[in-house]
């Protein structure tokens, strides 16, 4: 996935919690833009989790951005 497509989902506005699904079938919750960061570069991207974990992804290994519904 692009640095571009990741970088639209953190800096939407207003911003919708969205899941990162990864190639290997984990998926990691987005919930508030400031639970996440993408590297300069766009290569890595951290995910804050519950419990102050966090995840480290090679964005090359995003393999989708699943935007909440407004239903939940």
């Amino acid at each position: 996935m692009s640095k571009d497509t990741i970088k639209e989902a953190i800096n939407a506005q207003p911003f919708q919690p969205f899941t990162v699904r990864v190639a290997d079938g984990n998926a990691y919750p987005v919930p508030a833009r400031d639970s996440v960061s993408l590297q300069p570069n766009g290569r890595t991207l951290l995910i804050w989790g519950e419990a102050g974990k966090i995840k480290l992804l090679d964005s090359m290994l995003v393999t989708e951005i699943e935007k909440e519904s407004n239903g939940q």
